[in-house]
């Protein structure tokens, strides 16, 4: 939606300025703790802007242009193995055995099947454009892992609008860089609405669900929310785009789906047997 009007790196700027500006006085409102106050507090803002939010969005809507809605969602999809292997990694109580370690695998090879990289397509604009998603996803998870680990004293949502207004300077300052600036921007309606979309919707209420979710009930569940992704953007692209998923990227979500369930195969389970017991009963 954003893309036509806006170069990549200002409008991830933009969606995060958007996002930032709309949760400060949300939390400076409701909150009593809504400063950062103590050194970690200070380390995670920056952690969440610069890494988590900054080199992540900057990367995806770099990535974005090159791959379809739905391709995009589905590179998305092995956030729940990176999750997974950087918790392992990283957090103290974190484990992996035999069947974590044969998801995150599976992840990647239906990443791969996605990506559908040949000797003589490496370097074309679809497999680079896959790639950067992926480095995007990579930011991401390391990101909140790194946060988790950190454990800031502010509250999640705080976090989540500091980190989103230092972010959106990132970007600037990144696209900047690049010789992107606002002066590139058309502004039309369509840009207001995209940036409505990006802004409140996929950034300030999404990023603040998700971390708190990580709070909740740890980084690899949290992440589960993201194979939702490619099912809303294959219908969506079609609505809206008019894309046609094919039976490759069909395939390379299938084989990621099954690695998420060899990971999660104890919390499936119970799932199942309670969904079944509930049946029974009635």
């Amino acid at each position: 939606m954003g893309l036509p009007y806006a170069p990549p790196l200002v409008l991830a700027a933009l969606r995060l300025d958007v996002a930032g500006l709309l949760l400060i006085p949300v939390v400076a409102v409701q909150y009593e703790y809504w400063l950062p106050q103590t050194r970690r507090d200070l380390i995670g803002v920056a952690l969440t802007g610069v890494f988590t939010l900054g080199m992540t969005n900057t990367l995806l809507l770099t990535g974005q242009q090159y791959v379809s809605s739905a391709v995009g969602a589905i590179a998305y999809s092995l956030m729940p193995m990176l999750m997974t292997a950087f918790a392992v990694l990283l957090l103290p109580a974190a484990g992996l055995d035999r069947s974590d370690a044969v998801g995150i695998g599976l992840g990647f090879i239906g990443a791969l099947i996605v990506a559908n990289p040949t000797p003589a397509t490496l370097l074309t604009a679809r497999v680079v454009g896959v790639g950067i998603m992926l480095a995007s996803v990579v930011a991401f998870a390391l990101g909140s892992v790194l946060t988790q680990r950190l454990d800031p004293s502010m509250p999640r949502i705080t976090l989540t609008a500091w980190g989103a207004l230092v972010a959106g300077l990132f970007n600037h300052a990144v696209a900047l860089r690049f010789g992107a600036s606002l002066t590139a921007v058309d502004w039309t309606i369509q840009l207001v609405y995209a940036l409505f979309v990006l802004g409140v919707l996929a950034t300030a209420i999404l990023y603040t669900v998700h971390f708190e979710l990580v709070d909740r009930i740890g980084p690899s569940r949290a992440s589960l929310t993201f194979y939702v992704q490619p099912i809303v953007a294959a219908l969506l692209g079609w609505l809206l785009f008019r894309r046609r998923v094919t039976a490759g990227v069909f395939v390379g979500f299938l084989v990621i789906v099954s690695g998420f369930a060899l990971i999660e195969y104890r919390l499936l389970f119970r799932l199942w047997r309670n969904f079944v017991g509930v049946g029974t009963r009635e």
